[in-house]
């Protein structure tokens, strides 16, 4: 029994240390190896090997120098908003677009027309797949209880998909926003050495957790309401005074109010409205402000009785009491049925001679 013991304990030893062997095996490198390789192989049984990888740094700056002149550009869409780009060059392309149509990649000379989004969109499956295996092999490789955001090393590889096709190298310099970048270069064999592909990856050099802490959720319309600065006044007691009075005040005068109404203040926005009642009191050294319960609507403010003006202007606007209205004269009785002849008597013009009709008939 102790035998048997002892060997499961050694069992358990060795799978132990090959597992800590495969996690500190993982490497970005790696996980990039298997991601493609798995892709291929289980959308088109395409036969896949990334033969080498080479990883450097790079400026913002110089993103447009790094893609080739006759490579399809795309850009990645990562996590928290974070942009990445992807460029594969023609043999890549053609090798993906063949194994599509006819089921077998073959070994004609390559096309030199122009790549076009149709060309992108037949290619985004298998790089979509892909970059979501590198994930899960990232996350394989991880103690146990962590996950691919967990900000170990090579995090910033985790979590892109293809976005959209980019004109040219220019344009996706300027669609990309880091200034620093993981540049990988990938060489690939394809179909067993029928094609050979070229893969440039630009990911941007931050890891999750950076990217978790300069991400700034958007706020709903809710949320930026009631963050809109609101300015509310108490008011303890009210004083009137006359004009000439309050022209006079000076630094140290005191002002007497009746009535201090602590337990009843009154919480007014900045136009006057009333909005609540509050009670005002001390905490510590400070004053402090108690809201209670909401306040009532205030009554509406009693109509004015307009004084009729001295002179009011003319018009329909303002019209005078009906016994400031004095009756006008009767007219005399007009006939509309038989209109009176128009007076065709010559016209005598000062200073000059009377003209008869002018012989008009």
């Amino acid at each position: 029994m102790a035998d048997t013991q002892r060997k499961n304990l050694l069992r358990d030893l060795a799978s132990a240390a090959r597992r800590a062997q495969e996690v500190r095996e993982m490497s970005p490198a790696r996980a990039l190896r298997l991601g493609l390789a798995r892709a291929a192989a289980q959308l088109y049984e395409l036969p896949v090997q990334v033969t080498e990888v080479k990883s450097t740094g790079l400026g913002g700056e110089e993103v447009a120098a790094a893609c080739g002149p006759d490579m399809l550009l795309a850009l990645l869409d990562g996590p928290d908003g974070a942009r990445g780009a992807v460029a594969l060059n023609r043999a890549m392309v053609a090798a993906l677009i063949e194994v599509q149509v006819m089921g077998v990649v073959s070994t004609l000379e390559l096309s030199d027309r122009a790549l076009t989004p149709t060309d992108a969109a037949m290619v985004a499956p298998w790089l979509d797949a892909a970059l979501e295996r590198v994930d899960l092999a990232l996350a394989e490789g991880l103690p146990e209880g962590t996950g691919p955001d967990c900000g170990k090393a090579g995090d910033w590889l985790v979590g892109y998909r293809f976005g959209a096709m980019a004109e040219d190298a220019r344009a996706l310099a300027l669609a990309l926003d880091a200034t620093r970048f993981h540049l990988l270069r990938l060489t690939v064999d394809v179909a067993l050495g029928r094609r050979t592909g070229e893969i440039a990856l630009l990911l941007p050099a931050a890891d999750m957790a950076e990217r978790r802490n300069q991400a700034e959720p958007a706020a709903t319309a809710g949320e930026s309401f009631l963050q809109v600065p609101a300015e509310l006044r108490v008011v303890a007691g009210r004083l009137s005074l006359p004009l000439s009075r309050a022209g006079a005040l000076r630094p140290g005068d005191v002002l007497p109010l009746d009535r201090l109404a602590l337990a009843t203040a009154e919480l007014r926005s900045v136009d006057g409205t009333l909005a609540g009642q509050a009670r005002l009191g001390r905490v510590g050294e400070h004053w402090a402000v108690r809201f209670g319960p909401a306040a009532r609507p205030e009554p509406p403010a009693e109509p004015v009785a307009d004084t009729p003006a001295r002179s009011a202007p003319a018009g329909p606007a303002r019209q005078a009491p009906k016994e400031q209205v004095t009756a006008l004269p009767e007219l005399p009785p007009m006939d509309f049925d038989d209109p009176p002849e128009p007076d065709t008597a010559p016209v005598a013009l000062d200073g000059t001679q009377e003209l008869g009709n002018a012989g008009f008939e």
